[in-house]
């Protein structure tokens, strides 16, 4: 978190030369204690502060939220659609349902809500996708692991003909990112799981969350909005859902913000969750001295057309290894690792765990909407 004084000049060239170098994205300002001080959160100030790793415990934890957990804020467009197409499911009618929204918005906590919402006789499944099937073979092990069924490798077929002699269930997937492919060659075993889907759907209920730019993806290059009977198209909280939000994480015997400061935080978080409660929680600890204004995004616009790209695919992708990244841009293996670094270093990407033999890379996630903002309007997401 930094003060920095907009009134005043900015740093000189040398200095400037030296943020880039060092893939500092920070505003190069000087710092002052003037009451007309503008206080912004950095892009560099949220990697460093390493978000996302609050206790569980805490009330302010950004963890997904368990079935039943009194923190989670009710989404009426996921819940409707979740039990209309249930109902017409129940109904015999081949159902496919789909929640979409932008990373971050909380889709797997809605998704962990679904068992409450179906009968309690209702046997709920869950697929967590955390890589890509690369094959026919690799997409029907994974509907292995839902079913349990011996299903045949070789075969859409044949194996959605032993899925539909098992008993009626729902099949909950989560991280529909992996869903989407523009590796050359890597889009067979995507296929393979969505006609696995369409051909089951009578007896079985698929419900996939998706991220939102994943989601156009697959629709604009696969038609597969034609084969979801309900999409709940959800976003980032509203203040009424952010004013709820922060409500039900502030500690007793504590005020919490007031009207005021849940608008400005509203502005500056965008709604996203995980955001505002970073920023609540270190306004209550005293952190700052107020909610901070919104971001400085001129950094972004520092940004060269390749990292601009990359920032692309990543954000459309939901995560991608060095590996696809190269065989996206045919890039080699030291120019990638470059690019990578500079990202991770200018706090835009972190790398997580993958199912393979090397990190997942994704936007950080608590400035993935300014990053996914500022893609939009230069043209690079749609």
């Amino acid at each position: 978190m930094s003060l920095v004084d907009r009134r005043k000049n900015p740093a000189g060239f040398l200095q400037r030369v030296v943020l880039r170098l060092t893939g500092r994205l920070r505003r190069a300002g000087d710092h002052g204690d003037s009451p007309a001080v503008d206080l912004r959160l950095e892009l560099a100030d949220i990697a460093l502060s390493r978000i996302g790793h609050a206790a569980p415990q805490s009330p302010y934890s950004r963890a997904a939220l368990p079935a039943g957990d009194p923190r989670f804020i009710a989404r009426d467009a996921a819940r409707g659609a979740v039990e209309h197409g249930f109902s017409m499911w129940q109904e015999g009618r081949p159902t496919l349902i789909a929640l979409t929204g932008p990373a971050g918005c909380g889709l797997t906590s809605i998704l962990n809500q679904v068992p409450t919402w179906l009968s309690e006789q209702m046997h709920v499944a869950r697929l967590d996708l955390d890589r890509r099937p690369d094959a026919t073979a690799d997409a029907l092990a994974l509907a292995t692991s839902v079913f349990g069924a011996q299903v045949p490798y070789d075969s859409i077929d044949t194996a959605a003909a032993q899925i539909n002699a098992l008993p009626p269930q729902v099949v909950l997937v989560d991280n529909g990112h992996f869903l989407y492919s523009r590796l050359m060659g890597g889009s067979e075993g995507v296929r393979a799981l969505h006609g696995l889907m369409v051909a089951t759907q009578g007896r079985h209920l698929w419900i996939v969350a998706c991220e939102t730019q994943a989601w156009r993806r697959q629709c604009d290059t696969a038609r597969t909005h034609r084969y979801f009977d309900d999409v709940a198209e959800l976003d980032y909280f509203s203040r009424d859902e952010l004013a709820a939000l922060i409500a039900a994480r502030t500690p007793a015997g504590h005020a919490g913000p007031d009207a005021q400061a849940i608008d400005a935080l509203h502005r500056i978080s965008r709604g996203h969750p995980a955001l505002a409660l970073f920023v609540a929680e270190r306004t209550l600890r005293d952190d700052t001295p107020a909610i901070p204004a919104p971001f400085d995004e001129a950094p972004l616009r520092e940004l060269e057309r390749t990292e601009l790209l990359t920032l692309a695919e990543i954000a459309a992708h939901g995560t991608l290894t060095a590996r696809e990244l190269r065989s996206i841009f045919r890039r080699d293996d030291a120019g990638t690792s470059i690019l990578l670094h500079h990202l991770r270093q200018s706090g835009l990407i972190v790398s997580g765990p993958h199912a393979g033999t090397e990190p997942g890379n994704r936007l950080e996630p608590l400035v993935a909407p300014m990053i996914i903002a500022h893609l939009v309007r230069a043209n690079y997401l749609y």
